[in-house]
């Protein structure tokens, strides 16, 4: 701060006195007197209001304080006062970073050990116990007025979000599943759609339609892409595997073979299966698993390694007609005679099989087993048939059990089933006749999609996470 030195009297801080000039000696007298510039530009008189007026506007040029703070003097008391503040804000930006990284490492971490665990096929959730029943009042019910006769098959995008259903009067339909909206359909033909599947990014929807071909259309506006040759019968599943554009397919000729639909080329022919092959199913390994009908087999195809595993079904079993993947550890199987087995991949003899899983016909005869579906990774499978009813059942144990968990009223021939991703819903498709031929007809029942609610106990999140 400036300090004013004046010659003569003191004065007290706060009055209003002017100086007075004390007089000159002899010498002094002597020296010439220079002009002295007008009270008003030089020695006014000044007080201590204004001192500090002057004062403020010397240290408001000094500093840059903002707009709202001009004016303001800042002591040093308050700039360390500032700066304490704005290190502390600092520190706590710098810490909230951390826990958000901290809390995205985690998510990471656990995201990609759950890929790893489902690569390996050895991620498995038991949530069986967290079901309490079903909603069937809130129902939703996909119809197509064109696709009029039966549906056969299904497949549902990773997403839950994207719905196809194909008939027996070789209709393909899209839907949207949140919006319940039909968004494409393809033409009607004369031979029924047996199988179809649909690659991660939506690029292709492959179609066994009842011929020996596959044809290949468009994911999202169904429109012809290509059409693959090879197979010298009819061609009876399809399926992606997983996040790839690698195709296996399966048919009545008894053999498998792998496509590349990059290139849209036949890549290799599996043999092995000494009868048609009824099913096929595949994870995201390079391994495919089929059901060969009526050579009372299931075979595990091991691409890279160009060899097989080798499954025999009891003597019981007629024919076998659907597999389906579990994991890479497990699968289960169903048959013409009513059982579902269930299966361990390191043992050629199945662990627990239920026998007549849908009870019998008036005749006395088993109800076949029309459809089996996994929630895949966990102890959660369903199966349906034509007695009236869908069966979902409960894995127990290590020896996988087979126990069941509810019945869900379904008027028809239970021709396809899907779980959603997250387990609360299950697709279900239900006609008057057997995707595969028109033994008899149930002339009461409806032919349409439906979506069923699941309910499930309020700790389901609290399981997941754990």
């Amino acid at each position: 701060m400036s300090s004013f030195f004046l010659k003569g009297k003191s004065r007290t801080v706060g009055t209003k006195r002017k100086f007075e000039k004390a007089r000159p000696t002899k010498k002094e007298s002597k020296i010439p007197k220079r002009k002295e510039k007008p009270l008003a530009e030089s020695e006014e008189e000044i007080d201590s209001d204004q001192e500090e007026e002057r004062t403020a506007a010397s240290l408001s040029k000094n500093f840059n304080f903002d707009d709202e703070d001009e004016g303001i003097v800042e002591t040093p008391q308050d700039k360390r006062l500032r700066l304490a503040k704005k290190y502390l804000k600092e520190v706590e930006e710098t810490e909230r970073g951390k826990q958000e990284d901290d809390d995205l490492h985690e998510s990471i971490s656990l995201a990609l050990r759950e890929d790893y665990l489902d690569s390996v096929g050895k991620l498995y959730r038991e949530v069986a116990d967290l079901y309490l029943g079903f909603d069937l009042d809130n129902s939703i019910t996909l119809k197509f007025k064109q696709q009029h006769l039966a549906p056969t098959c299904v497949f549902l995008t990773e997403d839950d979000k994207y719905l196809y259903v194909g008939n027996k009067n070789g209709i393909i339909v899209r839907w949207d599943l949140n919006k319940k909206e039909r968004l494409a359909f393809t033409k009607a033909q004369r031979t029924a759609i047996l199988s179809i599947a649909v690659s991660y990014d939506l690029k292709f929807l492959v179609v066994a339609d009842g011929t020996n071909e596959i044809k290949v259309l468009d994911g999202s506006t169904l429109a012809t892409v290509d059409t693959l040759s090879g197979h010298s019968n009819v061609v009876t599943g399809v399926v992606f595997r997983k996040n790839t554009h690698q195709l296996y397919s399966c048919s009545m000729d008894r053999t498998v073979k792998i496509w590349s639909l990059d290139e849209m080329l036949y890549v290799e022919t599996l043999y092995g299966h000494q009868t048609p092959v009824t099913s096929i199913d595949a994870l995201a390994r390079e391994r495919a698993i089929t059901s060969g009908g009526n050579d009372h087999s299931i075979r595990i195809w091991k691409i890279v390694e160009e060899s097989q595993l080798v499954y025999s079904c009891p003597p019981i079993v007629n024919s076998i007609e659907c597999v389906r993947l579990i994991g890479d550890e497990h699968f289960i199987t169903c048959g013409t005679d009513g059982s579902i087995s269930v299966w361990s991949s390191g043992k050629k003899k199945p662990l627990n099989t239920v026998r007549f899983a849908h009870g019998k016909t008036t005749n006395g005869e088993a109800n076949w087993i029309s459809s089996i579906a996994t929630l895949l990774n966990t102890d959660v499978i369903a199966s349906g048939s034509c007695d009236g009813f869908v069966r979902l059942w409960k894995l127990v144990g290590s020896s996988k059990n087979i126990e069941k968990l509810m019945e869900i009223p379904v008027e028809g021939f239970v021709n396809a089933l899907k779980f959603t991703s997250d387990g609360k819903r299950l697709i279900v498709c239900v006609g008057q006749e057997h995707r595969l031929g028109r033994w008899w007809t149930l002339k009461q029942a409806k032919n349409r999609t439906l979506v069923v609610p699941l309910i499930l106990s309020e700790n389901e999140s609290s399981r997941k996470k754990s």
